[in-house]
């Protein structure tokens, strides 16, 4: 055999290895280069993506809200119910001036269709109406039949739009409405982030000819107005085909990715294209790049300078004392005597010095090695119980039980070291906030070791989960943040315009107040000169009927007149009768009787004009008496003409109180409405005043959100924990449960000792067994996942069991390990399924929510 020194064989191995070293750094260092390459293209295409997803469901939020707002409109009902196409034309045109004044939509387009299917009224063309639409537009016919929202992509005769279809119902279905919008929104937005949008329909599935210049790579019909022309112009030679093979595809300009577009049935209806600049992309690249270069050639630097320093400290710490130990022990063979080497160096080398010397010694001395060895252990084991694991038991014993004993407890140590250390590099990643870092099981390593390790992995991914929720969470809180701030903004400046408005009403109110005062006191009057009207009328009554007893009693002496009357006419009759007889005797007596008969005569003529003036008295009796009559008539007649005016009067007096209080009634009212509306202006100005500090705060949150989200970015997770923090409160409790079983293992592994048997909990007793007998939910009964974790799980518990039995029975070391190993394994499977049903119940719920149009 060719002799060769150590000095050789160690410079020649140093430096193969230190240029093997650099080799390997140099190809590790590029596929670490091109890991993030990927990496970095992946985040880019995941970042797109999301953004895309993001202002596209944004976009669907806002047209189903509006499509609903205007739904809701009763002018637009009854448009419908009275089919009055003019109705519905007046409240659009209000309702589009309203958003033309209060938000970014500048001309609405809204598409009112009759429950037949036909279009009733479209705002940008009110005189094209009528046309079925069963044969193209799939969502009218959908929300007309179930009368359900609708909201998605869909293509009409002008091209792929995205429609918000509602249903319009008035206590009965009339028809729908929906709420068309286009993507130039997302496409600028896109564009001042310095990234490229557009929106591309599949040509065959076009309804009408589309126009020449929208046609692109005879397959896509562009579907937006808005476009970066220099995005447009190197779209115009993309090779699609390429790029819908693959998940993103790079130009010299841009890096391309896309997404599949379908409607509200799942139907594929064209892509959306979105890109970066490939320059904003390779910036991280580049940067990588550079460090990977400056670390390599540190790297090669400190290999030289490690080598040199080596073989230096080599020649003078290791081959000078082992030459001296050469000569001192060709000296002790020259010399044939026992004496002890001299021991000049305190190191290894020393170490074999002093082993040699050992030899030297007689058998008497073993012992004493022994309890050297001995002591050196029990020093080795008290500073392993301090914490200090840079030791191990150096000494040779003379027993070989010992030396056993020995090489087992620095196995132990050694073994515990790696151990630590490898959890050293788990907790140094995760303090630098690299949740994401992967922790692989220990190899053989079982018990309380491999729990701390599965709690350090449980620890991470549950951080990951956190940082996913605090991630998505402030994603979420930044556009809300922001929407709070423009709304609050819009608030108080329509809390100021109703301020004003209400001062006006204030004093428009006050005025009317003060109108139904003064009407208030009109009454009162008006109710005072009825109740004199009212005196006059019963005093003209009383007047009245005084007439009417007058016109009896007038009545009642004309009778007893005309009595007298008849009387006087009798008399003068039978004067006239009598002066007749007296004539007649006269005219016999002859001239003896002519002075009687002039008496006679005399007396006729008297009797004569007497019946005379009695009849003219009677005449004018029976005049006086038809008089009487007519006054009392008329008197009566007067009595009923009181009676009905003190009636109407009363009448009107209730009429007058009625209207006074009314009156007043309204007075009260308006007082209290002038109050109302006096408070309700402070209101609103407090409002206007709040709206204001709300706009601050809506922007300081705003602010922590950004900070928070920043913080998030400094940190590394699981991504695909994303997928599974749908329900919180689900990743906490599984999470304890994993807690709970890593504890349930080390609980009863402690336990474990030589002829001690007891029962550990059957796999239904435990929570996560309770947790897994009381589910019902059918996102996890119908995971394929369940089984596999029931049957791990049952697995973990049975070999527990069995892990306790062989303890108590003294089985060997061996078939133990055998058993624990699988135990490890059997647990990091249930933690696996777990997490896995997680991501399939969040992956159901969010299908669902997508089937939904939520």
């Amino acid at each position: 055999m060719k002799r060769s020194t150590i000095s050789k064989k160690f410079t020649l191995i140093s430096i193969v290895v230190s240029v093997s070293t650099i080799i390997l750094a140099y190809f590790g260092l590029n596929i670490y280069k091109s890991t993030i390459k990927n990496d970095v293209y992946n985040n880019t295409r995941t970042e797109l993506l999301s953004n895309l997803e993001e202002s596209i469901e944004n976009k669907k939020n806002i047209g189903i809200t509006n499509a609903y707002s205007i739904a809701n409109d009763q002018q637009i009902k009854d448009s419908l119910h009275m089919n009055n196409r003019e109705l519905a034309i007046n409240s659009l045109d209000t309702i589009n001036k309203t958003f033309k004044n209060n938000t970014d939509f500048k001309n609405i387009k809204v598409h009112i269709h009759t429950k037949q299917n036909r279009s009733f009224l479209r705002n940008w063309k009110p005189e094209k109406y009528g046309d079925d639409l069963s044969s193209f537009r799939k969502s009218v016919v959908e929300v007309n039949r179930t009368q359900k929202p609708v909201n998605g992509f869909e293509i009409g005769k002008a091209g792929l739009s995205l429609r918000s279809v509602v249903p319009v119902i008035n206590s009965e279905h009339l028809g729908s409405l929906e709420f068309i919008q286009g993507v130039n929104s997302v496409a600028k937005n896109f564009n001042k982030s310095k990234n490229g949008f557009l929106l591309l329909m599949d040509i065959d599935k076009k309804i009408v000819d589309p126009d020449p210049s929208k046609i692109l790579n005879n397959r896509y019909i562009i579907s937006q107005k808005f476009i970066n022309e220099e995005f447009f112009s190197d779209i115009k030679n993309l090779d699609f085909n390429a790029l819908l093979t693959s998940p993103y595809l790079i130009t010299e300009r841009y890096f391309y990715t896309y997404s599949f577009v379908y409607d509200s049935k799942g139907e594929k209806l064209g892509i959306y294209l979105v890109a970066k600049p490939i320059s904003i992309v390779n910036l991280a690249l580049d940067k990588t790049s550079h460090l990977i270069y400056i670390a390599l050639l540190i790297l090669v630097a400190a290999i030289f300078i490690n080598l040199l320093f080596t073989l230096l400290n080599l020649k003078n710490t290791v081959l000078k004392p082992i030459y001296n130990l050469k000569e001192s022990i060709i000296k002790v063979q020259k010399d044939k005597n026992s004496d002890l080497i001299e021991i000049e160096e305190n190191n290894e080398i020393g170490d074999v010095v002093q082993s040699f010397n050992d030899y030297l010694k007689t058998m008497a001395e073993g012992k004493a090695k022994d309890q050297i060895v001995i002591n050196e252990a029990k020093s080795v084991i008290t500073r392993a119980n301090r914490g200090l694991l840079n030791t191990s038991v150096k000494s040779k014993a003379d027993s070989s039980r010992v030396q056993e004993l020995a090489d087992s407890i620095n196995e132990l140590i050694s073994g515990t070291q790696t151990n630590l250390e490898k959890l050293s590099e788990v907790l140094v990643a995760y303090s630098n906030a690299h949740f994401d870092y992967e922790v692989k099981p220990l190899k053989g390593v079982t018990g309380e070791i491999a729990s701390i390790m599965s709690g350090a992995k449980n620890t991470g991914e549950a951080m990951s989960g956190i940082l996913a929720v605090i991630d998505n969470t402030t994603k979420r809180l930044l556009f809300s943040a922001k929407d709070l701030s423009e709304s609050s903004a819009s608030l108080s400046n329509s809390s100021n315009t109703q301020a004003a408005g209400l001062e006006e009403a204030a004093a428009a109110i006050e005025e009317t107040l003060n109108t139904i005062r003064q009407s208030s006191e009109n009454a009162s009057k008006m109710a005072q000169l009825a109740n004199e009207v009212t005196a006059s009328a019963k005093h003209g009554k009383e007047l009245a009927n005084m007439t009417s007893n007058s016109m009896k009693d007038i009545t009642n002496e004309v009778t007893a007149i005309s009595d007298a009357i008849t009387v006087i006419d009798q008399i003068a009759f039978q004067t006239n009768i009598l002066s007749l007889n007296a004539a007649v005797e006269a005219a016999t007596a002859g001239e003896a009787g002519k002075g009687f008969a002039v008496v006679a005569q005399e007396v006729r003529n008297l009797a004569s004009r007497s019946a005379e003036a009695a009849n003219e008295i009677k005449s004018l009796v029976e005049n006086a008496s038809s008089k009487a009559n007519e006054g009392q008539k008329i008197s009566h007649d007067m009595i009923e003409g009181y009676n009905n005016l003190n009636e109407n009067i009363t009448s009107t007096i209730e009429l007058i109180h009625d209207v006074a209080r009314a009156s007043q009634e309204q007075q009260n009212a308006m007082t209290q409405i002038n109050d109302t509306v006096n408070n309700l202006d402070k209101v609103t100005q407090q409002n206007a005043n709040v709206a204001g500090t709300i706009s601050h705060m809506a922007q300081d949150t705003q602010n922590l959100a950004t900070d928070l989200q920043t913080a998030v970015n400094r940190t590394t997770f699981f991504e695909k924990t994303k997928r599974r923090v749908c329900d919180i409160d689900l990743m906490f409790d599984l999470n304890s449960l994993k807690a709970d079983h890593i504890n349930f293992k080390d609980t009863n592994f402690a336990k474990c000792t030589q002829l001690t048997r007891f029962k550990v909990k059957e796999h239904t007793e435990c929570r996560m067994g309770k947790w897994i007998n009381s589910m019902k939910d059918p996102d996890f009964l119908n995971a394929p996942q369940w089984e596999k974790l029931k049957e791990a799980h049952r697995k973990v518990h049975m070999m527990t069991q069995d892990t306790v039995d062989l303890y108590a029975g003294g089985y060997a070391d061996g078939q133990v390990f055998s058993v624990t190993e699988n135990v490890e394994k059997n647990m990091e499977t249930v933690f696996e399924m777990l997490d896995e049903i997680r991501e399939h119940k969040c992956t159901q719920v969010m299908n669902r929510r997508k089937s939904k149009g939520e």
